[in-house]
């Protein structure tokens, strides 16, 4: 039994496991990657491609002092760990090591982070279409540079950091492009304020493509994808009213894509929480309160997980977590207690300014991708778009008829792919709002395990 069991070391996991260490509580860190510090800090400190990518020391540093805090404080930290399960009485079933153990914490600290969200366009498969994250990891991880001339697809955050760092590193970034203009307001710039140390560094991200002279090509969308055993162009359209169409070739061995990111809801969802619709996001995240505590007691959720934004948002959201916690078990100290108050006031800044980005960041629905029967719906199973409208058109109405009759949602990712794109063409098939179809709460194991690890369970 432990008083935190933390699922997930980044930014957010890693904050509350620290602050609760540091209150004296019994803590159990769980990460399936090698290495603690998720997408943001796993690899700080580490140099690639001639140390162009190397992180600020700041990052490098964070890391060594939580590893000295979690170590100082006995914090079990559980390396390529896979959580299968989660109980009613707080209850984990962990992959772990070629064997099948469970933990029990009197709080759970769900901090499973996103995952980036794709949605398809004819071609979107091919070998050498990737996502913004993933050109990231490539290159901070392997110290890969994923091709070497490349357009950037999607007007969000992370395809501005994805195109930065591609530049950085030499590549060649033949245009950027973006499904339409954001509208930019009075209002939204005053809440963009509220953090100027974030907002000047989008504006740097911005000044270094005017600077390399970067095509920025607005009101423009992939309508195909040229190569087949890789990519070796793609073809743009523009898609603007009052103006009239204007298709354009671009040679290219790299598409570097990006929707946004989904949260990874899947535990939560197992653990009986509730799942609500964000309309600002068109996500599900799970539902909590002023705590971050969700509709489940003691059952908490924090970072990404619940909504993207951004890496100090996840930072604030563990200390808060952590903080709580420790006051509910009567071991906050007076001065922690003020600590936490003024983290929820740095917390409720942070989202207005977040409320602002979600506000200027362009967001394309799956109507408006120009789609055909042959494109690609659910990679897995190799499931295309006809094959889903032949099942919608014979009268098939919820997810599991679907499932039953094509198979889409039923691969290795177990739908994270492709669940959110399929949901979107039910709501419209039948009529309704995308929030009325609620993503299914996943079966057992909740990500693949080894048959012989799992049989062990027994």
């Amino acid at each position: 039994m432990y008083d935190v069991v933390i699922v997930g070391a980044g930014p957010a996991g890693l904050s509350a496991a620290r602050m609760a260490a540091e209150a004296g509580l019994k803590v159990a860190l769980i990460d399936d990657q090698p290495r603690i510090g998720g997408q943001y800090f796993r690899h700080a400190g580490v140099r690639r491609i001639g140390g162009i990518l190397a992180p600020r020391f700041g990052r490098a540093r964070y890391i060594h002092t939580s590893l000295s805090t979690l170590g100082r404080c006995g914090v079990e930290v559980l390396n390529e760990a896979t959580v299968v399960e989660i109980s009613a009485d707080r209850t984990l079933t962990v992959a772990f090591r070629g064997s099948i153990t469970q933990l029990q914490g009197e709080n759970v600290v769900i901090a499973t982070g996103a995952r980036e969200r794709v949605i398809p366009f004819p071609g979107w498969t091919t070998p050498g279409v990737i996502g913004a994250g993933a050109a990231q990891n490539l290159m901070k991880a392997s110290g890969v540079l994923p091709g070497s001339r490349v357009v950037v697809v999607g007007a969000n955050p992370l395809c501005l950091l994805a195109a930065t760092s591609l530049l950085r590193c030499g590549v060649k970034i033949v245009a950027v492009c973006a499904p339409s203009r954001p509208r930019v307001t009075f209002n939204a710039l005053l809440r963009l304020m509220r953090r100027p140390d974030i907002f000047l560094r989008g504006v740097g991200y911005l000044l270094m493509l005017k600077l390399y002279r970067i095509r920025m090509l607005s009101d423009y969308r992939v309508t195909d994808v040229i190569g087949d055993a890789k990519v070796t162009g793609v073809i743009t359209r523009r898609f603007a009213e009052g103006l009239p169409p204007s298709e354009e070739r671009l040679d290219v061995d790299l598409i570097v894509v990006n929707d946004g990111l989904l949260p990874n809801i899947e535990l939560a969802s197992r653990a009986g929480c509730e799942i609500e619709w964000e309309p600002s996001t068109s996500v599900w995240s799970p539902k909590r309160n002023a705590d971050f505590e969700t509709t489940i007691p003691h059952v908490y959720a924090v970072g990404d997980c619940v909504t993207a934004s951004g890496v100090e948002n996840s930072l604030l959201e563990g200390e808060i977590v952590a903080i709580s916690i420790a006051a509910s078990k009567d071991v906050g100290e007076r001065g922690r207690l003020r600590r936490l108050s003024r983290l929820k006031w740095r917390w409720r800044r942070l989202q207005k300014f977040r409320s602002a980005v979600v506000e200027l960041t362009v967001k394309e629905s799956l109507d408006q991708r120009p789609l055909t029967d042959d494109t690609i719906v659910c990679r897995c199973e190799d499931v295309s778009l006809a094959t889903i409208n032949d099942a919608l058109c014979q009268g098939v109405q919820d997810l599991n008829a679907l499932k039953a009759e094509t198979r889409v949602c039923m691969g290795r990712c177990q739908g994270r792919t492709c669940m959110h794109t399929v949901l979107a063409l039910l709501a419209t098939a039948v009529g309704k709002e995308p929030d009325q179809f609620k993503p299914p709460v996943p079966r057992l194991p909740l990500r693949p395990v080894k048959v012989g690890d799992w049989l062990k369970k027994f």
